[in-house]
């Protein structure tokens, strides 16, 4: 007698016995295709550890975020930006970057005001001789840490360009966002000159070499890059009248520029900034509108009589009071040395 025959005989139905099977037979064939096979079409199915590290950063982000300390939404929260003591002394020593805030500005890490070093730690700490080096700041760019290519117009303003190869080829260079414009206002149109082009795509290749560089010559200025450059030879100001620009003005009904472009300011114009900021203290659309604002914030300081900041008015707390205001603004703005 068979095998299913003896358990007919005892009682039993063959057809459990076929479903047992049927159900070994299923289980070994999903393991195979989950864990043997070269490619699965359940690949959905499979943990992948770095996904997870991704998500785990992320929930991080997002708990620091709302773990902050509700004082972040006001002055005194981005004044009190100090660090634990032990920390301090790798800022106070030995750190050339600036430190992390205390409290985040749109949700993203910033600096901490430095003004005991005049916003300008490499040169205050001597690690070097240039009194404008941006070291200090490279790390904590908003464009860093949020991709403003996406965008379909990027934006840069530079107020008080000076000359070409100060801040507009800082930022050209420096700032990770490729600009699709770049408006320079310099009242000077001795100091402020455009180079010709100085990039020839043709002739300045050269193959692989033993020596890592892939110009003949070092390069100049792109053609495509000059197009994008539009100068004013005129004050920037908060006021209109014949001999200056009303910025803010400017920003939002020349360029009609809104939250949906990418917008980098910088800002030095020999303390006419004071009170284009203070009205923009009180304009929260221009918040909105710029994502990244560097401004050199002029005060009268013993520490900077040497660089002839003798002649400003408001003090170096008043600046440093000026800037943490704007953060709880919700401008996300640096110190520009």
């Amino acid at each position: 007698m068979s095998y299913f025959g003896e358990l007919q005989a005892a009682g039993r139905s063959p057809r459990v016995c076929h479903f047992l099977i049927l159900c070994l037979l299923s289980y070994i064939f999903i393991d195979y295709v989950l864990h043997h096979s070269g490619t699965s079409s359940c690949v959905d199915l499979v943990f992948d550890a770095s996904d997870a590290k991704v998500a785990k950063s992320d929930k991080e982000s997002v708990a620091d975020s709302a773990q902050e300390d509700p004082i972040c939404g006001s002055v005194i929260g981005h004044l009190n930006s100090g660090q634990e003591p032990l920390v301090a002394k790798a800022w106070s020593q030995m750190k050339w970057i600036g430190a992390p805030a205390k409290c985040r500005v749109k949700g993203q890490l910033i600096e901490a005001l430095d003004p005991r070093n005049n916003f300008r730690r490499g040169f205050s700490l001597k690690f070097t001789s240039d009194v404008e080096d941006k070291t200090a700041i490279l790390p904590w760019l908003y464009g860093a840490k949020v991709d403003l290519n996406k965008r379909a117009r990027r934006v840069y303003l530079d107020l008080g360009a000076n000359s070409f190869r100060t801040s507009v080829t800082w930022f050209s260079q420096m700032y990770p966002c490729d600009f699709t414009e770049i408006h320079a206002f310099e009242v000077s149109p001795q100091l402020f000159k455009i180079p010709s082009s100085g990039f020839n795509e043709e002739t300045n290749w050269v193959p692989e070499n033993s020596h890592a560089t892939r110009v003949k010559t070092a390069p100049g200025v792109p053609n495509w890059m000059l197009d994008r450059i539009k100068t004013y030879n005129t004050f920037v100001s908060d006021g209109d009248d014949e001999k200056s620009t009303n910025i803010t003005r400017f920003i939002k009904e020349d360029l009609q520029l809104t939250a949906d472009d990418a917008v980098v300011v910088k800002m030095d114009i020999e303390g006419a900034e004071w009170p284009i900021l203070k009205r923009w203290l009180l304009d929260l659309e221009m918040a909105n509108i710029i994502d990244e604002l560097f401004v050199e914030i002029h005060y009268r300081h013993n520490t900077m009589l040497d660089y002839h900041w003798g002649q400003f008015s408001h003090s170096r707390e008043e600046a440093t009071r000026l800037i943490a205001s704007l953060r709880a603004k919700g401008y996300f703005i640096h110190a520009w040395p």
